[in-house]
């Protein structure tokens, strides 16, 4: 009798084990590590009643996400009945977070010029115009590109700010326009996914004060430390389609290397229009090219054989295929890169000057690199 006990107990005792077992690989299944689209830190596979961030999607109180269909597809892990989602540690997805003014480099949902495609309308979300007004009409014109790097702050190329004092008749910077897209339309509109989806009003700031990097000069033909800083009237809080880009700190990656891959962005000079608007020389759409780096040495050759010597370090190449280039009125744009272990967009350089034919084979644009001036860009926004 005794015998027979203890050989049951035994029994119980292996059949616990076992169910204790086949729960820790079910919990072990279920929390297994994940990837939280736009996050640097992987999340946890849960049910979605176990996940807060999950719940705040669904209940719509982050009303501010947009794509909010594909986000959640993109969560979705473990059981293929849609009932467990990629959790984040914390009790918010990092891309539904409260505006901080350290977060850059962030656009939307989605990881999405001469030769150039439209972008999205929340794409590039940092892109600024600078507009001059005509002396003798009063009438705005689009004049180069920009890039907001904080509330008060954007970035640009010190030739698009500087004042020739020879030229006369020169017109000067009227506004800094950010929150456009679409010149012929205010607010922006789009259509996608059977709904209107559309962006708040532009914003047009009055220049506060220009600051022009103190080794610049009109005069030069490689345009050396061609950088310079705007400030504006504080921006109002940021949204998807108002945030500054990232400089490239250290610990990012902003793509100045073989292999590394840019985009620029801009209304300058296109033909992708042609068709449909003639004569229109500048884009009404924000548009968007992809570039390979160029290295240097090799760059520092092609412009010697053009007559263009001396190109520094403090630049950096971009471009060089055929009919892929920032053009004429991108000037001042952002040469931007994507940090995929970061999630975000790094602000590598400025558009300086390339070739009058832009596109040419062979022939890359060059770019101030933003990183070697990153002590004076930090010291003038702080005195200011």
């Amino acid at each position: 009798m005794i015998v027979s006990l203890r050989l049951a107990v035994s029994v119980y005792a292996f059949i616990g084990s076992i169910g204790a077992h086949r729960l820790e690989d079910t919990l072990h299944v279920r929390h297994s590590k994940c990837e939280i689209p736009g996050e640097l830190h992987e999340g946890v596979c849960r049910s979605i009643v176990e996940c807060p961030a999950f719940q705040k999607i669904m209940n719509g109180s982050d009303v501010r996400l947009i794509g909010r269909e594909e986000f959640v597809e993109k969560l979705k892990c473990g059981k293929h009945d849609g009932s467990e989602v990629c959790c984040p540690s914390g009790e918010t997805y990092r891309l539904l977070e409260a505006e901080e003014d350290d977060y850059c480099g962030v656009q939307a949902l989605k990881f999405r010029i001469k030769g150039g495609s439209i972008t999205e309308i929340d794409e590039f979300p940092w892109m600024a115009m600078l507009l001059r007004q005509n002396r003798n009409t009063n009438s705005l014109y689009y004049h180069c590109g920009a890039a907001l790097i904080s509330r008060t702050f954007v970035l640009t190329a010190a030739h698009c700010v500087a004042i020739d004092a020879a030229d006369k008749k020169q017109d000067l910077l009227k506004y800094v326009r950010l929150r456009e897209y679409n010149i012929f339309q205010d607010p922006d509109c789009v259509l996608g996914g059977g709904f209107m989806d559309c962006a708040e009003e532009k914003l047009d700031y009055k220049p506060r004060a220009v600051l022009i990097h103190p080794g610049f000069t009109l005069d030069s033909p490689s345009y050396d430390h061609d950088v310079g800083l705007i400030q504006i009237e504080p921006v109002p809080p940021y949204s998807d389609f108002l945030r500054p880009i990232c400089l490239p700190e250290l610990e990012v990656d902003n793509g100045a290397h073989p292999g590394g891959v840019f985009s620029v962005a801009g209304w300058g000079k296109t033909d992708f229009f042609s068709k449909d608007l003639g004569s229109v020389s500048f884009s009404p759409i924000k548009l968007k090219v992809m570039l390979p780096f160029f290295g240097l040495d090799q760059c520092k050759k092609v412009y010697e054989e053009l007559n263009v010597s001396h190109l520094r370090e403090t630049q950096l190449c971009a471009g060089g295929r055929r009919s892929k280039d920032s053009c004429a009125g991108d000037s001042g744009s952002p040469l931007m890169h994507y940090d995929r272990r970061k999630a975000v967009w790094v602000l590598t350089g400025v558009a300086s000057f390339g070739v009058q034919d832009c596109g040419r084979p062979g022939v890359p644009g060059v770019y101030t690199n933003v990183r070697e001036y990153l002590t004076w860009i930090k010291q003038n926004i702080r005195s200011i």
